[in-house]
């Protein structure tokens, strides 16, 4: 599987102001899936004072759902709707941060499958997901799929 890299990952951080505000930073996309790491900050946490699980399924969305957007044969950037996401929690993270991975596991032209997971800096598995997600047209070229001049 191959992935079209965005030429502006600034640009792609801008479109998305949800995960920006959350303090998300994406990291990479490659042939292995996209990755995305989140500096823990007390905004994050629930009542127990532990890292809030809307966060965790907010990062394993953004990493599912980013290839989605890139797959090859594609020539054009895509938008993508999340259909189905179904997050196992699995332990609360220690340490500092934490890094959602995400692939591509299937599908088709239109609807495609994914999985990630959400690790801490000690490699403790936190959460895992699975979700589907619907391509949709293909928009103007924008500043994310914009060649260089």
């Amino acid at each position: 599987m191959s992935y079209r890299v965005p030429l502006d990952l600034g640009a792609l951080r801008a479109e998305s102001p949800f995960l920006a505000d959350l303090g998300m930073t994406f990291l990479s996309l490659d042939d292995s899936g996209a990755v995305f790491e989140l500096e823990i900050a007390e905004r994050h946490s629930n009542a127990e004072g532990r890292m809030h699980g809307g966060v965790i399924a907010s990062l394993l969305d953004a990493a599912c759902g980013l290839p989605v957007r890139f797959i090859a044969p594609e020539t054009d950037l895509v938008r993508a709707v999340t259909l189905t996401l179904s997050v196992s929690y699995i332990a609360a993270p220690k340490g500092p941060r934490v890094r959602a991975t995400g692939r591509i596991t299937g599908g088709g032209h239109r609807l495609v499958f994914s999985s990630g997971e959400v690790r801490d800096t000690d490699g403790s598995l936190i959460a895992t997901a699975t979700g589907s997600f619907k391509r949709l047209a293909p928009t103007a070229p924008g500043p994310t799929s914009k060649e260089p001049t």
